[in-house]
């Protein structure tokens, strides 16, 4: 049986997925990816002599791609962000480092590039797990719950607000953003932000505008770069808008680490954790709202997977892969804009059965066909296949 490394946070029946497919997985008990890169090369030489052949975590590192194929090791990373600009990474070419990229677009973006051991695979969700979670509810998991819910970031920290914090850029340019972003804004499932930047318009956001990643880097992070900054902008407007619509007419309860101090009305309820108190909050929220970030052209968020997953019932805008796997109305219910949210809300708080009978449906669909153990055997079957 081979041995992999898995360094990212995951759930028992992730790694147990993996020793299903003839895989052992190793968690050591420190971060490696906080080491410095003689540390984790250091160590990595240490796990690759106890018989490690394969190193996996979620969303792609490159200074640990760089010691893994130092070492002769495969690396193995299932990509959850998108834009990701570390897969602008020259080190994303090696042979040694597989990239499973989330959203379609992403992926196809990837193979434009030439990057050949890139591969298409939604994200999955661990609903045998949560399942098990839940039925420990106590006393205090029964308050995480709601008529309306919502977790996630508002995007309004200096980390996510960068495009405000662009000291200049000519008019012309500015307006064009503006008008960019509030095309967008009335549609979902169309890429406008990556798709509007016009050469002649890139050519003037570069004047004002500097990235520097270095060499290690390929063309194309700083439009990656830019775009993310975008729809991270977007996200912040919409989030903070919906949020307070929410807040002044529903029962509503929000988790997230960012500051909502522009609305008092707004309950905010910090942080969730992710298996402690997330299950609880999707199964006992009536109804979960999803809201993806414009910079995900087309995939599925892990958002969406993890709601479905716990047995709660969701709202979601549409996104061509949830239209392309799930069934609105049946599973999940889609969204068109904002007004048309806040109208289904109204309309499945008042019909309990049928938001019910959606949640169930929706959870059986992930727990059929987006289980942790047909993800990473859709991984494995690929591993083998090229190494």
């Amino acid at each position: 049986m081979r041995k992999i490394l898995i360094l990212s946070e995951t759930t028992p029946n992730f790694r147990r997925a993996w020793q299903e497919w003839g895989y052992f997985p190793l968690t050591p008990g420190e971060d490696f990816t906080e080491l410095p890169e003689e540390s984790l090369e250091g160590r990595l030489r240490e796990v690759q002599q106890e018989g490690v052949s394969h190193v996996f975590t979620f969303d792609f590192l490159p200074l640990l791609a760089r010691c893994c194929i130092r070492l002769g090791l495969y690396y193995v990373s299932w990509i959850v962000d998108c834009p990701h600009d570390a897969l602008w990474s020259r080190h994303t070419r090696s042979p040694y480092c597989y990239l499973f990229a989330f959203d379609y677009q992403q992926y196809l973006g990837l193979r434009h590039r030439g990057i050949s051991h890139s591969y298409y695979l939604p994200l999955c969700a661990d609903a045998e797990g949560f399942g098990q979670i839940l039925e420990t509810e106590s006393e205090e998991a029964r308050s995480y719950g709601a008529d309306v819910s919502f977790v996630g970031s508002l995007y309004n920290d200096p980390e996510h607000s960068l495009y405000d914090q662009i000291r200049y850029l000519p008019p012309y340019v500015r307006g064009y953003l503006d008008a960019l972003m509030e095309t967008q804004r009335r549609i979902w499932g169309a890429d406008l932000l990556r798709e509007g930047l016009t050469k002649e318009v890139w050519r003037q956001i570069r004047e004002y505008v500097r990235f520097d990643l270095g060499e290690d880097y390929e063309e194309g992070v700083c439009e990656s770069m830019f775009v993310n900054m975008l729809g991270q902008k977007m996200a912040q407007s919409e989030r903070r808008e919906v949020c307070s619509y929410l807040a002044a007419h529903y029962d509503f309860a929000l988790y997230t680490g960012s500051d909502t101090s522009f609305d008092p009305q707004i309950q905010n309820r910090g942080r969730a954790g992710y298996l402690s108190q997330m299950p609880f909050i999707f199964h006992g929220s009536k109804v979960n709202v999803n809201i993806t970030s414009r910079s995900i052209p087309s995939g599925i968020p892990l958002r969406v997977m993890d709601v479905l997953a716990c047995g709660g019932f969701l709202l979601t805008n549409y996104q061509p892969e949830i239209g392309q796997y799930f069934e609105d109305g049946k599973e999940l219910v889609v969204y068109e804009d904002f007004q048309d949210l806040y109208c289904k809300i109204d309309y499945y708080l008042s019909h309990e059965q049928e938001r019910r009978e959606i949640a169930r449906a929706g959870r059986r669909k992930v727990g059929e066909r987006f289980s942790y153990r047909q993800g990473v055997g859709a991984m494995v079957r690929t591993l083998e296949d090229g190494s």
